[in-house]
């Protein structure tokens, strides 16, 4: 039986904002998943670490929830302390706890610790090392850029750092996709912001008449790995124009060296069986799948993001400590994923 008192009922919690160098030499070595990065982002996020301090865990906090994104950054052996470290200070302070989305040996972890847990979709990656166009695979891909060839599309690395003419060009394309329609405007962890990590960040833009009509721009996994996290483009951006952003930076990223990146988790969508609708999670959980979904269009996202074929595949889960999911305990995780978290 597992014994939860070993496993600090007591967990010291830090701000993420004051351990920054730390948690950076933690992701370098132990991120593994797309998003582990947002934990250096502005919001106020919190983390539990292992005993010697090289992995943590880092969540928001709402009047009744708890949220965890991603899984651990950490070895696959820390993880039973530290879910079990974020659980009891969960509990601690009567909140739900959710984990969103983990992986399999976190999910398998947390069913010991009496969790509920949930399929909940798939992150894709792409092994740099072989990464090409050729063949099938990738054909949509392929045709795609060749199109915006022909129509006279370029694409190039910016640096809106050190240019002002690609800061200015990164935020029209920006402000112009969220302008096509408002639920893109969200302000939670999840937002859209070109600016956020800048310094971390990597920017590939397609130019039209020499003006950036689409962009995609790459967050760090860890020091061998980088997620394509945001893609935008204008409402009337020719066919092939994001395409060729990501062709760009898959290529760039494998000729320097790097060895995986990943295409995000996609929600409720399966390799074999494409986008899904069945979700056991209740009548008031699927209510709230139901709005996100009406709000992100995750089978949109889905349909684009799948044309980068993947290499590798890896499930993806929710987890919560509750069975029971009460209509306030509802607003508290609509809250952490639609609006900024104030500390």
């Amino acid at each position: 039986m597992f014994d939860r008192r070993a496993h600090g009922e007591h967990a010291e919690v830090e701000l993420a904002i004051d351990v920054t160098v730390e948690l950076r030499n933690a992701l370098a070595k132990h991120g593994s998943e797309a998003g582990h990065y947002n934990v250096l982002g502005p919001d106020p996020w919190r983390v539990i670490w292992n005993h010697d301090r090289s992995g943590f865990i880092s969540f928001l906090e709402a009047r009744h929830c708890v949220l965890t994104w991603r899984s651990p950054v950490a070895s696959r052996s820390d993880y039973e302390h530290l879910l079990a470290s974020l659980l009891n200070h969960a509990r601690a302070t009567r909140r739900q706890l959710f984990c969103v989305p983990v992986n399999e040996d976190v999910t398998a972890v947390a069913r010991d610790l009496g969790m509920s847990a949930t399929w909940m979709g798939t992150e894709c990656f792409v092994d740099l090392a072989s990464w090409n166009l050729e063949g099938g695979r990738r054909e949509k891909l392929r045709l795609a850029q060749n199109h915006g060839r022909r129509l006279g599309l370029t694409w190039r690395e910016a640096r809106p750092l050190e240019s002002e003419i690609d800061f200015t060009g990164l935020a029209r394309v920006e402000e112009a996709w969220k302008q096509e329609r408002r639920e893109r405007r969200t302000d939670s962890f999840l937002r859209t912001s070109f600016t956020e990590l800048a310094h971390l960040r990597r920017f590939f833009v397609c130019e039209e008449s020499g003006e950036v009509v689409a962009s995609t721009t790459c967050t760090p996994i860890n020091s061998r790995g980088w997620y394509l996290q945001d893609l935008v483009r204008t409402p009337h951006a020719p066919r092939g124009a994001l395409e060729g952003t990501l062709i760009l930076a898959l290529d760039t990223l494998r000729d320097e060296g790097y060895t995986t990146a990943s295409n995000g988790p996609l929600a409720f969508w399966h390799p074999s069986e494409g986008q899904t609708d069945n979700h056991p999670l209740g009548p008031v959980a699927n209510r709230v799948i139901a709005y996100f979904d009406r709000r992100y269009r995750f089978q949109n996202i889905n349909q684009f993001r799948s044309k980068v074929a993947a290499d590798s595949l890896r499930a993806t889960y929710l987890l919560r400590s509750d069975r029971m999911v009460t209509p306030r305990v509802v607003r508290s995780l609509v809250q952490l994923l639609t609006r900024a978290t104030t500390p």
